[in-house]
């Protein structure tokens, strides 16, 4: 199986698999969510943002590292997977003691407090599901966490939807939670040793040397924290938990999204790690072709998602979400943004750039903390939207500032012309029938995209040929 096949099948297997994952997701969280309704709802919201930060220190940028130095070294792959373990073991236990000191400290409700108390322990095994992500992401075979995934998603829904049926409590759905983590880190560990087993010998050199290379990338997941969940953490003390639970109801509909994007470049970064070392040529085509393919798939959704927010926060939640709507359309654009910075971020790593990427989100984080500050006062959870997407815009402008330095100026408003020329026709066709039934109105505002894209010539003949190799035809 050639290179360009082996890109095609996991990437595929990962958007499949994301599929599936995120279709039981949404259908958990939809009951969920009506369960609990807006204060509820905002409660748990808080208490995963909450932990979000703690889940840094059980990382601290070594996931990035480790799939970067196997891909391409797999001769050390199990002294380097060893040592790596016994460092991961010392930071989960940390950040699991520091996460319930803190919020014992604070002066958030009791009830808060104990959630927090029980889902802290989701960081135990979530954080070592994660490691054990990277073994599956260096050899390309996504699949195995897939597989992991899903039984977590089953087993979560089944559970949860047994507490709706049930009328139980939040708290019940917080021991759920916890168990249906400790299950999938369990059939990840067994997959990993497929792969992998580790050696416990204690290099001190190589600690140094993983210490060294994960700090500009965990001081970017610091600030990368900082921006992407400080909204939520303000909005709590700030505006209560209705204001959480709204705002949250519109992120978690843009979330899932986000896997288009993060299944191509889970795909690519290994190769990206080695096209950098080996040929640069390959490795600026991949970007090329990246940034252009990843534009086209987010124009149609941030389109099609701003026409359709009220019916679709309607048909989802209920009225009593429906001020989520405005929040949605805000928040939708962002994900033509996030799709291109995750390609200048990961080609930045790949490069051994990573103190750059620590130097675009730090200039984000102080941007959408100072911007929270000033609009959720004012907009409430809508304020935490326009924050939100000004910040995501400001780290698209600063990476691609960075990349263009270190490897090449891509003409962005030349790959981008066609397909905004498509969406503009899309986006008139959907004002002009915005009173058709939804189930009809997508489809062929999906098909209006397609052939504005085919009419103006947008797919080269070099898309092609790379088609033909991913279908294995000669």
């Amino acid at each position: 199986m050639s290179t360009v096949q082996r890109v095609a099948k996991n990437t595929g297997i990962i958007i499949i698999g994301e599929i599936v994952c995120k279709i039981i997701a949404l259908f958990t969280l939809i009951y969920l969510a009506r369960y609990l309704h807006p204060v509820e709802f905002g409660k748990y919201s808080f208490v995963f943002a909450y932990l979000t930060f703690f889940g840094i220190i059980t990382d601290l940028g070594f996931h990035a590292i480790l799939v970067r130095d196997m891909s391409c070294d797999q001769s050390n792959t199990a002294k380097l997977i060893g040592n790596a373990y016994v460092i991961k073991v010392l930071l989960v236990i940390f950040a699991v003691t520091l996460s319930l000191v803190v919020i014992t400290l604070t002066s958030y409700p009791s009830d808060t407090a104990t959630y927090v108390y029980i889902a802290t322990f989701t960081l135990l095994f979530s954080s070592f599901s994660y490691f054990y992500q990277a073994i599956f992401e260096a050899n390309l075979r996504m699949e195995y966490h897939l597989i992991a995934r899903i039984i977590f998603r089953i087993l979560l829904a089944i559970l949860i939807l047994w507490v709706i049926f049930s009328h139980g409590t939040l708290m019940q759905v917080m021991f759920i939670m916890v168990f249906s983590e400790m299950v999938k880190t369990l059939i990840s560990y067994a997959f990993s040793r497929k792969f992998v087993r580790p050696r416990f010998e204690i290099d001190w050199v190589l600690w140094k040397y993983l210490f060294k290379e994960s700090l500009p990338l965990s001081l970017s997941s610091v600030i990368w924290i900082i921006y992407s969940q400080i909204d939520i953490v303000m909005l709590s003390p700030m505006k209560g938990d209705v204001s959480v639970g709204l705002y949250s109801a519109a992120y978690r509909l843009f979330e899932p999204l986000i896997f288009i994007g993060s299944a191509l470049m889970l795909s690519l970064f290994p190769l990206m790690s080695k096209y950098y070392k080996n040929s640069k040529e390959k490795l600026i085509k991949s970007y090329k072709l990246s940034v252009k393919y990843l534009l086209i798939i987010a124009l149609p959704v941030a389109i099609g998602i701003t026409f359709m927010a009220d019916k679709i926060i309607l048909l989802i939640y209920g009225t009593e979400f429906v001020n989520s709507a405005t929040t949605l359309q805000i928040l939708i654009w962002g994900l033509v943004f996030i799709f291109q910075y995750r390609i200048f971020l990961d080609i930045l790593v790949a490069m051994g750039k990573q103190k750059l990427t620590t130097l675009s989100m730090g200039l984000c984080a102080i941007v959408n903390v100072t911007l929270n500050f000033m609009l959720i006062p004012i907009l409430s959870y809508n304020g935490a939207a326009i924050a939100t997407l000004i910040t995501r815009v400001i780290l698209f402008i600063t990476s691609f500032y960075f990349v263009s330095k270190h490897l090449q100026v891509l003409p962005i408003h030349k790959i981008a012309i066609k397909p905004v020329i498509s969406g503009l026709l899309m986006g008139a066709f959907m004002y002009y029938f915005i009173n058709v039934n939804m189930f009809l109105l997508v489809p062929f505002a999906g098909i209006v995209y397609l052939v504005a894209l085919l009419a103006l010539k947008t797919f080269s003949e070099e898309d092609g040929d790379i088609v033909k190799k991913v279908l294995g035809r000669k």
